[in-house]
């Protein structure tokens, strides 16, 4: 039948079929003529059904997918060809992998390795002599790149959940209360926050929400300076070492509350001057303090956490 398909029109439902000893369950695609409601064959049909039957069996059977497999090598930029270098696998095994040859667990597992860049980069050394220097080295300046940004991924989250949260901008003074009382009340040895890292803290909390939510915590300026970003607003507020506040609660935005939570359940534990260096790894002080913008701290958040 040839394969114009203007009376015809495309379904798909799901279907199990045995595939290698396994009953592999898929959405199986398939075509019905508008005339006469009966199912039509279509080669290409077949053709998909029988790539997707594949990638169903991966998936089942807990190997990368196709598709999974190009993500890893397309976050590293490379090519089909290179990548299968750097794995150390032969010229066009990742091509026949992306287009729906199976792997062996072996070469899964290599390739599940290899989506840390940590792992990779000793991966790409092993097999250095497979590159030119000067293509070798760019990879290996982009992966050091990727190493560093996951050093500062320090909070974890599952980002769809946190976008079902809302939240709102919030009067500076009320997060201030929040991060003071909360930090105070958590130290087991009654130690209390000072204000290098409860700048930290709100820089922290700035960059995440811009990248999580697309919009600020807070509408203060932040900006560079010898010891890391700080909140220019609050410099002189809160000067010296110990933060006082006269509040004892507040109430925050659910979306904020539950941010706020999760920084200072991770970030909390270092002492101030970690967390001046790190962030000063971030945002350098070249000299003069700058104003750091929210589309700046939006990039830079989304590369740490996207690797991009």
């Amino acid at each position: 039948m040839t394969e114009n398909k203007n009376h015809y029109v495309l379904k798909k439902r799901k279907s199990i079929k045995t595939f290698r000893g396994v009953d592999v369950e898929y959405n199986e695609s398939y075509y019905i003529n508008t005339d006469t409601n009966e199912e039509v064959y279509f080669r290409s049909a077949e053709r998909e059904n029988s790539k997707e039957l594949v990638e169903a069996y991966k998936r089942q059977v807990n190997l990368l997918t196709s598709e999974d497999i190009k993500e890893i090598r397309k976050n590293y930029k490379l090519t089909q060809r290179e990548y299968s270098f750097a794995l150390g696998l032969g010229e066009i095994t990742v091509h026949r992998f992306e287009k729906g040859s199976i792997q062996s667990d072996a070469d899964n597992q290599l390739m599940i390795l290899s989506s840390n860049p940590e792992h990779f980069i000793s991966m790409l050394d092993d097999n250095r002599e497979r590159f030119t220097k000067e293509r070798y080295n760019k990879i290996r300046k982009l992966l050091t790149e990727k190493i560093a940004l996951k050093e500062h991924q320090f909070v974890q989250f599952n980002l769809e959940e946190m976008r079902k949260n809302k939240i709102v901008t919030t009067d500076i003074e009320d997060l201030v209360v929040y991060i003071v009382t909360n930090y105070n009340e958590s130290t087991i040895d009654g130690t209390t926050i000072n204000k290098y890292k409860l700048h930290k803290v709100l820089y922290f909390l700035q960059g995440l929400t811009l990248y999580i939510y697309k919009k600020p915590a807070f509408n203060e300026d932040i900006y560079t300076s010898n010891i890391g970003p700080y909140v220019k607003r609050l410099k002189t507020e809160y000067g010296g070492n110990e933060v006082n506040v006269e509040k004892e609660k507040v109430y925050l935005n659910y979306g904020i509350h539950k941010l706020l939570d999760l920084i200072l359940e991770a970030y909390g534990k270092y002492d101030s001057s970690y967390l001046c260096k790190l962030s000063l790894k971030e945002f350098e002080f070249i000299g003069r303090e700058e104003k750091i913008t929210n589309d700046q701290l939006k990039s830079y958040f989304t590369k740490v956490y996207e690797q991009q």
